[in-house]
């Protein structure tokens, strides 16, 4: 899956003819909030993930991956039910039984091993299941690129009773989301390298976001007609 995700990345960045279904009316806007993004990044997020890539041993930086993915795996199984997927519903808390048990509360990936895998599911993912459009292609601050119907959807993961996260105070809260975003920062260091290498970033980024999503939306199978 990785590395089918990595070949639609480096299509979109050959090929930087905007995509037919690449809804952008808000361009000019998108592109400020885009510059922002990167500032921030660039001064801030890529330092300190290759800084943590560079020194944290990597069976550490293993551990607090499976970790967050326990608990994101929580959230995935609410999306799962509510997409009506009982197969993958099964599955998903077969994987975090198995985790949070024998895998010292997801600090090892057991369930993998055992061919317990899944695939992550969101609440953007969700309402385009039910039929619920995508909308504009939008930027947000800090969170990078969306769409309108993804915009809702983070909205609503974050303030679910799935995110795990919530249910922590003080500084375990700011500490775990820290850890959390540098771990996914950290796993986007050769996709976003290999933006940089695009004549135009902005452009290479909504394009494969927009082909990831439907690749997510689909489980890997999107329809011929979508690309």
């Amino acid at each position: 899956m990785k590395n089918l995700l990595v070949a639609l990345l480096f299509f979109s960045m050959t090929s930087t003819p905007v995509l037919a279904d690449d809804f952008d009316p808000i361009e000019d806007v998108n592109r400020v909030t885009y510059s922002f993004n990167e500032l921030f990044d660039d001064t801030i997020f890529e330092p300190l993930s290759r800084a943590y890539k560079r020194y944290i041993p990597e069976f550490a930086q293993t551990g607090v991956r499976n970790f967050f993915g326990n608990l994101r795996d929580v959230q995935t199984l609410a999306n799962q039910i509510i997409q009506l997927k009982p197969i993958d519903s099964a599955n998903t808390l077969g994987r975090i039984i198995v985790n949070t048990s024998i895998g010292v509360g997801g600090l090892f990936d057991v369930s993998s091993s055992l061919g317990l895998t899944t695939n992550d599911e969101d609440f953007g993912q969700t309402m385009a299941v039910w039929g619920v459009p995508a909308g504009p292609y939008v930027v947000l601050p800090f969170l990078g690129p969306s769409t309108l119907r993804d915009s809702i959807g983070i909205f609503v993961d974050i303030s679910s009773d799935a995110n795990m996260i919530n249910k922590m105070d003080g500084n375990e809260f700011i500490t775990a989301n820290t850890l959390s975003t540098i771990d996914k920062r950290v796993e986007l260091l050769p996709t976003t390298d290999l933006f940089d290498q695009s004549d135009d970033p902005y452009i290479a980024m909504r394009s494969s976001y927009l082909q990831n999503r439907r690749f997510e939306i689909f489980d890997g199978n999107p329809p011929i007609d979508d690309f």
